[in-house]
This record gives structure tokens, sequence and C-alpha cells, in this order.
């Protein structure tokens, strides 16, 4: 798949593969969002943004559950925060996810919910999420209970 850029911005935003898995680790590490649960072949299901050097700026996740998906590891690089790449990133994640036939995006915040609330995400409790993604690593031990959980319907 062709790698996407927005006119006047040089941020391209490409699926990530296996040799990203250190560098998408690394910039989650930085952020103190949870990946020791990712594994190389975990790169499949990430998107990755990148500068106009090519260098790994942005990640986000979406694991799929059938047409639910848990939309996880939103993360930019530092340097390159409060540029609308955040913003990039989950605008192409929600349309492969409604292009591949997903209906609803799940997921756990405990920093960034007044960024998703103003993408039309809102906030439920976490007993309303279909059950085999509160199964996931996500849900059971990798975010606290204060967690806030969060969905938006695609």
């Amino acid at each position: 798949m062709v790698a996407m850029r927005k006119p006047g911005n040089d941020t391209s935003i490409e699926p990530a593969s296996q040799r990203d898995y250190g560098d998408v680790v690394a910039l989650l590490e930085t952020a103190t969002l949870p990946a020791e649960d990712l594994e190389p072949d975990s790169m499949a299901d990430f998107l990755a943004a990148r500068n106009e050097a090519g260098e790994l700026i942005g990640a986000i996740c979406a694991e799929r559950f059938g047409r639910t998906a848990l939309l996880r590891s939103l993360v930019v690089a530092p340097g390159f925060r409060s540029r609308g790449v955040g913003g990039q990133l989950l605008d192409e994640l929600e349309g492969r996810c409604r292009a591949s036939g997903i209906t609803d995006l799940f997921l756990l915040t405990t920093s960034a919910r007044a960024f998703f609330t103003g993408r039309n995400y809102w906030a439920i409790e976490r007993d309303a999420v279909p059950a085999a993604l509160r199964a996931t690593a996500e849900f059971t031990r990798l975010c606290p209970d204060t967690a806030v959980c969060m969905t938006k319907c695609l």
C-alpha cells in the first residue's frame, strides 16, 4: 500500500513492518505506554508515521476482533507533538478500519481523554466492551483500572 501524505505536510503514514518493532517499542516506552505484550509480528496491526527523512515519528495500532477493534498505542515522538501527527494517524487508522468492515473502536487511556473526546469518542464503562476485547492484555493487566474506557462508532 502507498504511503499517504497530506498537502503541505511532510509526514507520511504507512503500514509498519517488523523492522519498525524496536523503534515503535522505544517510542511507546518514551511515552510510558505499554509495550511488553508486543512482538515483531504485532507490527502487522500498526501504522507508522514518518518524517521527510523517513524516521519513525509516530505509530498507532488497531487489534481486530471481528467487527470491533481495540485502538492502542497511539504515540508521537516528543519533538513532533502538537503538529497534527496524532490526528493524522488516527484519521488514517479509522479510514482503514471502516474500509475493512470494522464498525466500532474501543480504547483505554490515562492521559488522552480530551484528545479522543475532541475526535468524537465517548467514555463508557468497561463492562460495556465486548468480552473478547476485555480479555486482552490491555484490559486485564497493562492498563490500570483508573484508565478511561472510550469508544467510537465508525
